[in-house]
């Protein structure tokens, strides 16, 4: 979706709340929260740490279930007629757990960002000719792309040949694009719907910022990266010291970042980790993006994940409206 449609959605809607005409939401969820912490809100206490505040709190924000296609994918992680809040967890558990999701199959990073543009992409592997999307501030999408439009292989450059399916080497989603680590140590960039290069970067260190990261190779910091979006690129030292690089490994700010709202006193480490109960980040979208379930599924749950087979994720880009079926 473009960024700055849904920026001026959102201050529609803020506009209206303010004259009244919203109501405040609900002070528990029905479904399944899904939280954005503002990186283009940010502001630094007299104390020095940057504080990301949650878009929507202290109302509920986004309470939403994942997409209509997960409840024929995975029927035996449906509760009852499926209109519930423990359906709508476990669903989103299975996505998210899901080994293939685009940017859930590497390893190379210190975080999955599987958030791509605000959209999470799959497809059903029972359906061959389309890709799913899901917006996380969306209820219940039934948004898809045609296959025959998006190709799952990418074409030129240093990455040609190359699935985005299942693959160690895709390192994050964002931008409509993909990110990718090259043998020579390098990154490169490929688009989606052509699946085609978008940018090959030459460098292989970073320059500027911080003492240790100024001049460091891309190879040695790569274990740090936790997000990818809007031409940057997001590092994690510590608990909560986030280094900002721009595409071509240019140093942007550091930040000591510190959440507000539903987990403030947490730590950006632990939530990334899982070591939150209840919460699970998935990517870097302006912020961080967090859900609101385990990043493990209980052992029933998992066992029913694992029954249900596994998504394979497709990438979608969200400004091609003119594709997009609802």
């Amino acid at each position: 979706m473009n960024k700055e449609i849904r920026m001026a959605q959102l201050a529609a809607v803020a506009v209206l709340a303010v004259t009244g005409v919203v109501q405040a939401q609900a002070s528990t969820y029905n479904w399944t929260q899904a939280s954005r912490w503002q990186e283009e809100d940010r502001y630094t206490t007299s104390a020095g740490a940057t504080v990301y505040p949650e878009e929507w709190y202290p109302s509920t924000g986004y309470d939403v279930r994942p997409h209509a296609q997960l409840y024929s994918m995975f029927p035996d992680l449906v509760v009852g007629d499926g209109n519930n809040q423990a359906t709508s967890n476990n669903l989103w558990t299975a996505l998210i757990n899901s080994p293939n999701v685009i940017g859930n199959a590497t390893t190379l990073t210190r975080a999955r960002d599987i958030s791509e543009d605000w959209d999470i992409n799959f497809v059903d592997p029972k359906v061959s000719n389309k890709n799913y999307w899901a917006d996380f501030y969306i209820d219940k999408p039934t948004t898809y792309v045609d296959r025959a439009v998006y190709p799952l292989t990418l074409t030129g450059g240093p990455q040609a040949g190359q699935s985005l399916l299942g693959n160690n080497k895709l390192l994050a989603m964002g931008d409509d694009n993909s990110l990718w680590l090259d043998a020579d140590g390098t990154l490169s960039y490929y688009n989606y719907p052509t699946g085609t290069l978008e940018f090959d970067s030459k460098k292989t260190s970073l320059t500027g910022g911080a003492a240790g990261w100024n001049g460091a190779s891309l190879a040695g910091k790569v274990g740090n990266l936790i997000g990818y979006e809007e031409g940057q690129l997001y590092f994690l030292e510590g608990a909560n010291t986030v280094h900002v690089y721009n595409y071509d490994l240019g140093y942007v700010r550091t930040d000591q970042f510190s959440f507000n709202g539903d987990l403030a006193g947490h730590s950006l480490a632990d939530v990334i980790d899982g070591k939150v109960q209840g919460y699970t980040y998935i990517g870097w979208d302006l912020g961080p993006v967090v859900i609101g379930v385990s990043s493990v599924p209980e052992a029933s749950t998992m066992a029913l994940w694992l029954i249900g087979g596994g998504l394979v994720a497709a990438r979608v880009r969200g400004k091609r409206q003119e594709h997009k079926q609802a």
